[in-house]
């Protein structure tokens, strides 16, 4: 039988049993098999690794899910590991509670996570009470963190704390979180950690956000659950705006319209008339052509007609032109029937087919061949498509949107693309500018860009200094809206403060100010563009476009060695 009670009085010593695990001449418990390729601690097989590989997972792990949700999946995780050990531990030491709640610290050291000292261990079942204080040294996670580069600002080890929090829990049969309260990450001595029940929490004013974090990362869900949420809001918001306000349809498609328009157009002179066609082909089911350079936002304007337009409750298909070429592209273009494709169980619904009585966005139509491109103009012409080696027609009654990254009437003239389809799709022809010719634009853009990430990032105060915003106006800005977007997101994140400023900014942003603002070679571009060679300097002076002469006296004058 589990005690109920116990003090920090029990907790002073380790007992032999635990103790002889961390004696140095007994504490042999690591064995490989290098041939076998496999490693073995304390008789539980694993692999080894390093410190810098788990810095590499940390850091993709913040750049592809943001801080929060990192952080949270982290917790979680570590919480489900430490109901495992502790499960583990209970049948190793024969239901000794003391042992295997002392087994996480003794064994974490074993394993190289850290060097832990309980300074106070009391708990109370009855009377639902349980506080527990851990300090750790050398602590694996705190370093790994630090090795990401990535000041969050805030304690870093949370799996750590997960798994504390999850350990007691599983042991003593109720609900444990464990919050960090210190850690070496944020220039602390030590890292330290306190458990309590979750109820014993609520009191607790000084942790509240942390505590709320916690209990919200044991219900952590998934991405697709996060979405499909989202969705079915969104679906019962429509469903009760048709019900009370079904005369106003039409304005709520307008108004969704415009919200997608509104992160391709700001409001320069040079977007007006892109604003101006693209709402007036929004009325309409003419085939769109949208030209401009990478990064413009051809596929969120393409998707501001869709969804403002009639077939807004039918399918927006994109057809992705860079990651298919040749006959795959072909296929999935029109599908194909059983047996038709060597390796192929089943047939497959075309990319027109799927898009019938919706839309079809064709992502880049230079990558497409001329074959398939008669194909496109045929199902614009005839409502219908074939799948290979099909022998009757499908629908695809669908309104064309396509992409060009390149001067459409030289397209044409090189035979890129067909003159058939041209004349087709260019019915309706909107040209977006690129970014650099949008100054207006550029700052105004930022700012909705970092009022995103000022939320998803977690720094609420976090604003843009003058000289952070002239150096966004007089970048070259080669990738446009879709790498200012990236820019903001990467000052965001890199700043420790409250303030946006240029040492926040990617090199190349720096080096890019020389094509921009020819005036004068200033300490700044110079280091950001030698940064970027790895110092050389006749890759330097070519990038900005200068002798190597005139960049060897600029670096003399302004002292850079």
């Amino acid at each position: 039988m589990r005690p109920s009670k116990l003090s920090s009085k029990v907790f002073l010593e380790l007992p032999p049993v635990l103790a002889h695990y961390i004696e140095p001449e007994r504490n042999l418990w690591l064995s490989g098999n290098p041939k076998r390729g496999r490693v073995t601690l304390m008789e539980r097989s694993g692999s080894f690794t390093d410190l810098e590989s788990l810095a590499v997972e940390r850091r993709n792990l913040l750049s592809a899910l943001g801080l929060e949700r990192a952080r949270a999946m982290k917790y979680k995780i570590g919480f489900e590991q430490g109901r495992r050990d502790g499960a583990r531990h209970l049948k190793t030491f024969n239901d000794n509670t003391r042992l295997a709640l002392q087994a996480a610290l003794v064994f974490g050291q074993v394993q190289g996570k850290f060097i832990a000292d309980s300074v106070k261990f009391e708990f109370d079942l009855n009377a639902r009470t349980l506080y527990r204080e851990v300090v750790l040294d050398a602590c694996a996670e705190a370093l790994i963190h630090r090795m990401t580069l990535a000041d969050t600002g805030a304690c870093s080890c949370w799996g750590t704390a997960g798994y504390l929090a999850g350990h007691v829990s599983e042991i003593l049969g109720r609900k444990v979180l464990t919050i960090e309260t210190e850690c070496q990450c944020l220039g602390a001595e030590k890292c330290r950690l306190i458990s309590k029940f979750d109820s014993e929490w609520e009191d607790d004013t000084a942790w509240a956000r942390d505590v709320t974090w916690a209990r919200d990362a044991l219900t952590l869900t998934s991405f697709d659950q996060e979405l499909k949420q989202r969705d079915d809001q969104i679906e019962r918001s429509r469903m009760a705006t048709r019900k009370a306000q079904g005369a106003l349809n039409g304005l709520n498609r307008r108004m969704r319209s415009e919200l997608l328009l509104e992160a391709v157009v700001a409001g320069s002179d040079a977007m007006a008339p892109v604003a101006n066609r693209a709402r007036q082909l929004v009325e309409t089911g003419a085939p769109v052509l949208i030209s401009g350079e990478s990064g413009t936002g051809k596929a969120t304007l393409a998707r501001s007609i869709h969804y403002g337009g009639a077939r807004k409750s039918k399918p927006f298909v994109e057809l992705d032109c860079a990651g298919l070429t040749g006959a795959l592209l072909l296929q999935e273009l029109l599908g194909y029937a059983e047996g038709a494709v060597s390796g192929a169980a089943a047939g497959h619904k075309g990319a027109l087919a799927r898009a019938n009585g919706g839309t079809l966005f064709v992502s880049d139509l230079s990558k497409v061949s001329l074959d398939a491109q008669g194909h496109l103009a045929r199902a614009l012409a005839t409502k219908q498509v074939t799948p290979l080696g099909a022998d009757k027609p499908q629908a695809a009654n669908v309104r064309i949107i396509a992409a060009l990254d390149r001067d459409p009437a030289k397209a044409v003239a090189k035979k890129v693309v067909r003159e058939d389809l041209y004349f087709a799709i260019a019915i309706g022809r909107i040209d977006l500018p690129p970014l650099r010719e949008r100054e207006t634009d550029i700052i105004r853009l930022a700012e909705t860009f970092l009022a995103e990430f000022k939320t998803l990032h977690d720094r609420p105060s976090v604003e843009m200094s003058s000289d952070f915003r002239q150096i966004l106006l007089e970048s070259a800005w080669p990738g446009n809206v879709r790498q200012l977007r990236n820019v903001v997101e990467h000052a965001v994140i890199m700043t420790n403060g409250e303030i946006l400023e240029p040492r926040h900014l990617p090199e190349e942003i720096l080096a890019s100010r020389w094509t921009r603002q020819p005036q004068a070679l200033t300490e700044e571009v110079i280091r950001a563009t030698l940064s970027r060679t790895h110092n050389n300097r006749t890759k330097a002076a070519e990038l900005l476009g200068v002798g190597r002469t005139t960049l060897w006296r600029s670096m003399k004058k302004l002292g850079i060695a």
